[in-house]
């Protein structure tokens, strides 16, 4: 899906990435909201660093139960784990994808990362 780079969007990403996975057979709820955060912070990203006026999301479960979080901002920038204070109110969604996902990159424009998991229904 592709939505305009504005924050209100990230709220629906949340919700699609929920009724994706609920059709993909993720039952685990800790899985859900691993990949909702960290789909929020990779689209957040997207829209405040971005240079364009929108933001391509894709979502994708595999079948030996993995998903790919792919966000497209349309920007030649990378995004970059950094260390935010303690009174910073941002810098922190990098750390997070870091610390959460099985791995993560960039692949051109788009921002990708990797969760397992380990309940797909059959």
């Amino acid at each position: 899906m592709s939505f305009d780079a504005d924050p209100k969007h990230v709220e629906h990403a949340r919700r699609v990435t929920a009724a994706v996975l609920g059709e993909a057979g993720v039952r685990d709820r800790e899985v859900v909201a691993t990949v909702q955060l960290l789909v929020s912070e990779i689209v957040t990203n997207a829209i405040v660093h971005g240079d364009a006026n929108s933001v391509s999301f894709q979502l994708t479960c595999d079948a030996v139960g993995e998903v790919l979080i792919e966000v497209d901002d349309h920007s030649s920038g990378a995004p970059e784990v950094r260390e935010a204070g303690p009174d910073d109110e941002g810098g922190r969604g990098m750390q997070l994808v870091s610390y959460f996902a099985r791995d993560w990159g960039r692949k051109g424009t788009c921002t990708w990362c990797t969760v397992p998991v380990a309940s797909v229904a059959g």
